[in-house]
């Protein structure tokens, strides 16, 4: 008997990545007003949950051989920044991080999100281009240095340094990531010439 479909919204990677979302909220609750060892490591604690499950979410998948083009392969990034978005609000809104710092560490974020609106809205732009939502090396790399630099916001280190390295990696990863559209798109075009019928 037959279960689930494969690539359905349902498996155990998607429920893996869709539980980050909660654990948005319950960061916030966790990391308060005041810097304290207590909402330190409990504010860690849900990092350190969140970041298990984005492992485990990619290591299920490529084990079980799901979802390699589908759901996840757009779900897992959507949930990273919706989980790393409710991180940086309580920031900003119980440690009084500023904007500006805050902008600078997701600017990979910032600069991506119209990109693959774009891709997205259009049409030829989808045809020629082959936008790879999955994470490369570098764009986990980035996300480490995301990390890093909140953890240190969190504990009430100097997280400057760490705030424009994860700005530099970003943006290298974010260069990777079209560079990869790009050639992609120019596979695709070259392969749809090799079959074409003479």
């Amino acid at each position: 008997m037959s279960g689930a479909p494969a690539n359905g919204l349902f498996t155990a990677p998607n429920l893996l990545s869709l539980s980050r979302l909660p654990l948005g909220w319950v960061f916030w609750v966790a990391l308060g007003p005041t810097v304290t060892a207590r909402n330190g490591a409990l504010a860690l604690g849900v990092m350190g949950l969140a970041a298990a499950t984005d492992v485990l979410d990619g290591y299920l998948a490529r084990r079980r051989g799901v979802d390699a083009a589908g759901t996840g392969s757009w779900l897992d990034p959507i949930c990273d920044k919706l989980f790393v978005g409710a991180v940086l609000a309580a920031l900003h809104f119980e440690r009084g991080v500023p904007l500006a710092l805050l902008a600078v560490m997701v600017a990979r974020e910032l600069a991506q999100l119209p990109i693959a609106l774009f891709y997205r809205l259009i049409p030829t732009l989808r045809s020629w281009l082959r936008y790879d939502f999955r994470a490369s090396f570098l764009g986990k790399a980035a996300t480490v240095m995301q990390f890093l630099a909140i953890a240190a916001m969190v504990v009430g280190v100097p997280a400057v340094p760490l705030v424009w390295l994860a700005f530099a990696v970003g943006l290298i990863a974010l260069g990777d990531y079209l560079r990869r559209a790009v050639a992609m798109g120019r596979e695709r075009l070259l392969h749809a010439k090799e079959v074409k019928p003479t």
